[in-house]
C-alpha cells in the first residue's frame, strides 16, 4: 500500500478509517464495503501510475467520483483488498470548443459546474439529474 500512497503523497492517500468511511457506503446505505486505502490523484499521470502499479501487483481498484450512484458499483467489496480511486480532484474543465460544440472535462467535474460553464459559453449541456449539484462526470 505504501507504493500506491507514494504516487499521490500522504495528504491524498487516506488511511484513517474516519477519513475513509464516506467512501465505503452508497447514499441509501444499502451497500457497504471495506478498504485500507483511498487514493485521491490530482492528475491523469497519477491515475496512470496507480493503474500501472495495480496491474503489476494484481491489486483491484474501485473508481469513485461523486459517490451518488444508487447501485453500489462505486463501493468496494467487503474483503478490504480493493483500493478506492477517488476521482474528485480531477475537476478541471479543460476546453469548451464553441465551434465544434464539444467539451473536454476531467472525471471529477460536477455536472452543475459543467452546465454553468457551458451556459457562460452560450452553450447548453443538456444532461440534467436530481444529483447534478454533487454528481461528477466520471
Amino acid at each position: 500500500m505504501d507504493r500506491f500512497a507514494a504516487i499521490v503523497g500522504d495528504k491524498y492517500a487516506l488511511r484513517d478509517q474516519q477519513d475513509i468511511a464516506p467512501y465505503l457506503i452508497e447514499r441509501r446505505g444499502l451497500w457497504h464495503g471495506a478498504t485500507s486505502l483511498v487514493l485521491r490523484p490530482g492528475s491523469v499521470e497519477e491515475v496512470s501510475r496507480i493503474m500501472r502499479l495495480a496491474t503489476e501487483t494484481g491489486t483491484p481498484i474501485v473508481p469513485q467520483s461523486g459517490n451518488t450512484g444508487l447501485v453500489g458499483a462505486q463501493v468496494p467489496d467487503k474483503s478490504g483488498h480493493e483500493i478506492v480511486l477517488s476521482l474528485s480532484r480531477l475537476n478541471r474543465i479543460r476546453e469548451i470548443d464553441v465551434l465544434s460544440n464539444t467539451v473536454t472535462v476531467e472525471a471529477g467535474v460536477i455536472l452543475q459546474t459543467l452546465q454553468e460553464a457551458a451556459d457562460a459559453a452560450d452553450r447548453l449541456f443538456p444532461l440534467s439529474l436530481a444529483a447534478q449539484g454533487s454528481c461528477q462526470i466520471g
